[in-house]
């Protein structure tokens, strides 16, 4: 606006001192030239002043309006009472306001992003009394006196008060507080292999949509890229809870394509090229690797039918041989040693551009030949876990499709939580169409498909004098891991309908289950993990919920004893998936345990503290989690679904190595399946007798509510 003063100042001085000149043997008079420098150009700015304030004016309004309306919908949001209290009268108020401020209509990944409230650090004594109750339980009498007076020099240190005070600092600058902690720390510094580590993995549909691998290929491919176009875009589809107007932090949905883990000898790093000069994505073939594009240079999607047309060339030119060279179980090192790989690699320029190609593609597609059931769930989650050995590059998210259509993904956890992935694998499954035989259609049929000439697939090229006893490494490490991996998948025969006949939380239910079997196979309680989603919060990812307690201990304890009446357990039991869900609640309101006490250790590690708070050192900080659970997420998207585009579940792997890692999915009201992890090399642990004394505890614990009756003992799937 003073550039625009100046304009005029200037344009009336420099047109007085003009006409001066031009006629400079006339003698001007004094009042003249007054009135031509200042007097004309202050009267046109005069007749201008009213539109200006008014600008300025309503251009302060405006941001005033959205400042206070951002900050009132944070606060809005940030009540939980929906989820806590749902039938609680002021819900209504909370809902009829949230609706006012943001409309009824749900609005494109990214446009919620600025409303979203901060994630808040717990309160320090909160956080205190939470702890000692989780471990109380897995403590020896003397070990519980030993930790409480840990923690109550802990939470009366002025130390601690500190830490408290830095943390709640960092709060208020930084809307989430512990996210690039979280990256940081538990994934890019995590230095052991992460494809049985970190990644997890997804299987495909309950029934296959086609048996033609290449036309289910396509088909989600295409779905792939035109997902992550639209959220680019801000056009897919906010996720947003269930019955109310609150959205879910999309974040993460930008590294869903384009991104790679790069390996760093101490740190990894995240390659992120969403530039849109990337139009290729890479196919894995009999372990080789293929540049196919399949986007135009102006942002086309290529039709179903024309990506079909380039797998069937990759098919061609990979021919039926296996390449046995193994670049791909590279990937599978420790971090710091595949780095350094990685780094002489990279000095060979046909090498480095062949990496470049593989980071920057917008998706890994891998068309493999193996050819397991659908319905044999056991052998295809291994299949999708970790593959042969040499169809696996695990530091990028892959799409995976076996030679009879058989579908799954493999996902490069860093960045990615499941509830992010199962969206983009909920949209693809929910878009696929194909003609009565199976095979994709013509590209009318897909909006958004176009046709257009394309370059022939290219083969990566790799130039590897020196690497022979790298690659040898390599490859017997990815084989010794594979066959020290325990993975079965399991169904009990039944689902939620029955926990939501008996008023009981599914997911609690689920939890006690897994606690009766680990009690019964090993006579111990041990430390449990399950993760909560905090997506309600800006970039928010997940907190820990702790599912065991000294009520889930006296319930498995009592389960077994016939001494205690029936009537009782059902008690024990309710009082144990009721504490589960109390601490569910708290998790997801970023009000848990463990992601605090990491906020603490980190600061206290980084500033030197000597020395360290004697919390820090004590057994029950140190413990780990033997037994890792997650549910995995369902109905993402609001898209309907048909019976056979149902994703059956996925997995993990086991955190400890002498425990377990379980994933389980609740699918419709009458399935849940579990994928249960293990070491074979833990003489301690075994996959299948776990699986099994789960779907046992689930039959054991439903005749506590009715009568027994004959069921299936063959619950591997």
């Amino acid at each position: 606006m003073a550039s625009t003063f100046a304009g005029f100042l200037v344009a009336g001085g420099m047109g007085a001192l003009v006409n001066c000149y031009i006629s400079s043997a006339v003698m001007i008079p004094l009042g003249l030239l007054v009135q031509e420098v200042f007097v004309q150009p202050l009267v046109a700015l005069r007749s201008l002043l009213p539109a200006m304030v008014g600008f300025l004016g309503g251009t302060l309004i405006l941001l005033v309006w959205h400042f206070l309306k951002t900050r009132v919908v944070r606060f809005l949001l940030d009540y939980n009472g929906w989820f806590i209290t749902p039938k609680h009268p002021i819900n209504k108020l909370w809902y009829v306001m949230t609706i006012a401020l943001l409309g009824r209509t749900t609005k494109g990944a990214g446009w919620y992003q600025d409303y979203l409230p901060s994630l808040p650090v717990p309160p320090l004594d909160h956080t205190c009394k939470m702890f000692l109750a989780s471990v109380h339980p897995l403590l020896t009498p003397e070990e519980c006196i030993d930790t409480e007076k840990a923690v109550i020099e802990f939470q009366s240190s002025r130390r601690t008060r500190l830490l408290h005070l830095l943390l709640r600092l960092k709060g208020w600058w930084s809307r989430n507080w512990i996210g690039e902690w979280w990256l940081n720390y538990i994934y890019l510094r995590q230095r052991t292999p992460i494809c049985f580590n970190s990644n997890y993995y997804t299987t495909g549909t309950l029934q296959p949509t086609t048996t033609h691998q290449l036309d289910r290929a396509a088909m989600l491919i295409f779905g792939n890229i035109m997902f992550g176009k639209l959220s680019r875009e801000g056009k897919m589809e906010t996720v947003m809870a269930e019955g109310t107007g609150v959205p879910f932090c999309m974040n993460g949905n930008r590294y869903l394509n384009n991104t790679a883990r790069i390996p760093g000898k101490e740190m990894d790093k995240i390659a992120y090229h969403a530039d849109g000069n990337h139009t290729h994505i890479l196919v894995c073939r009999q372990g080789r690797f293929y540049l196919v594009d399949v986007i135009s240079k102006n942002g086309k999607v290529l039709s179903p039918q024309g990506i079909r047309a380039q797998l069937e060339k990759v098919v061609n030119m990979a021919g039926s041989e296996l390449d046995q060279t193994g670049m791909a179980s590279l990937t599978a090192l420790p971090r710091a040693t595949w780095a350094e790989i990685r780094e002489r690699l990279e000095a060979n320029p046909v090498n480095a551009a062949s990496l470049h190609a593989i980071d920057s593609a917008w998706s890994l597609v891998c068309l493999d030949t193996e050819a397991y059931d659908v319905s044999d769930l056991t052998n295809s989650s291994r299949h999708f876990f970790h593959g042969n050995g040499y169809n696996r590059w695990f530091d990028k998210s892959s799409l995976l499709i076996m030679a009879n259509g058989n579908c799954g993904g493999n996902v490069e956890h860093s960045v990615l939580d499941a509830t992010v992935a199962v969206h983009q694998w909920e949209y693809n499954l929910s878009e696929e169409l194909y003609d009565a035989e199976g095979h994709v259609l013509p590209s009318s049929s897909y909006p958004g498909a176009h046709d257009f000439p394309v370059d022939p697939p290219t083969r990566l090229e790799w130039e590897l004098a020196g690497f022979e006893d790298d690659l040898a490494k390599a490859k017997k490490n990815i084989q010794d891991m594979i066959a020290d991996s325990d993975l079965v998948a399991v169904t009990p025969g039944f689902g939620k309908s029955f926990p939501k006949k008996c008023k009981l939380s599914p997911d609690g239910f689920y939890q006690m289950a897994m606690q009766l079997a680990y009690y019964r196979l090993h006579k111990s309680v041990v430390l449990t993990y399950e993760s909560a989603t905090t997506r309600f919060y800006y970039e928010g990812r997940t907190e820990t919920i702790r599912p065991v307690s000294d009520a889930s201990v006296t319930f498995v304890k009592a389960m077994d004893d016939q001494t205690v009446p029936r009537d009782q357990v059902k008690k024990l039991l309710k009082t144990a998936v009721e504490y589960q869900c109390d601490y569910k609640m708290k998790a997801m309101r970023g009000l848990g345990v463990d992601r605090h006490l990491l906020g603490l250790y980190i600061l206290a590690k980084g500033l030197d503290m000597k020395p360290m708070p004697k919390l820090f050192e004590d057994k029950a900080f140190q413990l780990t989690f033997k037994l890792s659970t997650s549910q995995t997420p369902t109905h993402i998207t609001k898209r309907k679904f048909k019976v056979p585009n149902v994703c059956p579940g996925g997995g993990f792997g086991t955190v400890d190595k002498e425990g377990y890692g379980v994933s389980y999915i609740i699918i419709g009201e009458d399935r849940v399946n579990f994928f249960v992890n293990s070491k074979r090399s833990c003489s301690e642990t075994d996959s299948t007798r776990f699986g099994e004394a789960i779907c046992r505890a689930l039959w054991d614990m439903k005749s506590l509510y009715e009568p027994a009756v004959p069921h299936s003992e063959n619950f591997v799937c």
